[in-house]
């Protein structure tokens, strides 16, 4: 039985999405319990994530800008990215040199989300049907799989399986990127350039940049620091993965089901509506006084970013010209790596210096501004026509 090459094509963008969320796992989701099983400080921590994530948040949409003016393929930046994730993978295993090393593979891992993104909507712009929605789903189940093992093998095999997880993924990228066609670019993309500044042609776009680096502060904040908000409630790093595993597995059918979710809803009011959730749960977080209360708040998950992930992306497509859509789409990814910044900024020194409970008190704030300018983006949405 012969396999179509459309089914081809969205096969390989499935697995690119399941490796990248891999590697993401092993040093996003994981990445203080790695340092911290070498007895490094908070405050350093919060630190290194923090400048890694503003070199990233500065990188992507610099790559993305390269990418629309140059016509440099996506698959070029991503073979670079999964190279320096290998070979700072080997240099950490020969040496001691542990936070310069974490650095670049976080660098390299978070600088990668705009472009896999984009694998979809490149191909489905040559005729070829896709589903970011299914890609983006199957990202998740691979991140719940391997969350829920990751939990247990950490607790009996140490933290150097991170290593060989990260390593094995970023082999098994390059050979998927080599399976995918490059087609190029079109010729229309080729006569055109972006004049203008992206943030003065689409004001919403700004505003929605905005409320997305609240969303997805509180998001790294809770995430990066979960291990300390579960030990608080008498948890260890086993509730760690199966917390991890609640919310992927919550995030699937969202994900696959989205293009008839968004067929009804437009994406600008499911931003909305993942706003309010995402304030319950920050309270939900809040008040949980044991290891349930952690895995209840993790059930809204799937209210909050399993929904306001594909609704952004396909909110910035909506209002942006092909032209611009590399760009828009490494900006809406580095919403991702600043919040990673303040999340470890912030994070790093209220636990250091102060305790769990004002870190809660903060995602509860981060939740009702996020909330204000996702609203502030629905209006100014309406009353501007792109």
């Amino acid at each position: 039985m012969f396999i179509s090459k459309e089914n081809k094509i969205n096969c390989y963008c499935y697995i690119l999405f399941g490796l990248y969320f891999i590697i993401n796992l092993s040093f996003y989701g994981y990445g203080i319990y790695f340092l911290e099983s070498f007895k490094i400080p908070y405050i350093v921590i919060g630190i290194t994530i923090g400048v890694s994530a503003l070199i990233t948040s500065i990188l992507q949409p610099v790559l993305g800008r390269f990418i629309d003016v140059h016509h440099y393929s996506w698959q070029k930046i991503l073979l670079i990215l999964n190279l320096i994730i290998i070979i700072s993978v080997i240099l950490m295993s020969l040496t001691q040199l542990y936070i310069l090393f974490f650095s670049l593979i976080l660098i390299a891992s978070t600088g990668m989300y705009p472009f896999v993104v984009n694998s979809v909507f490149y191909y489905e712009s040559y005729g070829i049907k896709t589903n970011f929605g299914v890609a983006r789903g199957f990202g998740a189940l691979t991140f719940c799989i391997f969350s829920f093992i990751l939990g247990f093998a950490l607790n009996d095999s140490g933290v150097w399986i991170l290593l060989l997880l990260t390593l094995i993924s970023s082999i098994l990228m390059i050979i998927t990127i080599f399976l995918l066609p490059d087609y190029g670019f079109s010729q229309k993309e080729q006569n055109e350039k972006s004049k203008s500044n992206i943030l003065t042609k689409y004001p919403a776009f700004a505003l929605l940049l905005i409320s997305m680096v609240m969303f997805m502060t509180f998001q790294n904040m809770f995430e990066c620091y979960m291990i300390d908000i579960i030990e608080n409630v008498g948890g260890s790093v086993v509730n760690v993965g199966i917390s991890n595993s609640i919310s992927s597995v919550l995030e699937i059918p969202v994900m696959f089901l989205f293009l008839k979710i968004l067929k009804r809803v437009p994406a600008k009011n499911l931003i909305m509506i993942a706003g309010i959730f995402y304030i319950f749960r920050a309270f939900l977080i809040f008040q949980a006084h044991d290891t349930f209360g952690i895995y209840l708040s993790q059930v809204f998950q799937m209210l909050t970013f399993a929904i306001i992930s594909p609704a952004t992306v396909h909110f910035t497509n909506e209002m942006m010209e092909d032209i611009d859509q590399y760009e828009g789409q490494a900006l809406l990814g580095s919403t991702i790596t600043i919040g990673l910044i303040f999340a470890n900024f912030v994070g790093g020194n209220v636990l250091q210096f102060y305790n769990i409970n004002i870190l809660l008190i903060i995602l509860i704030v981060l939740t009702v501004i996020g909330f204000v300018f996702a609203f502030l983006t629905n209006i100014f949405k309406n009353k501007h026509a792109y």
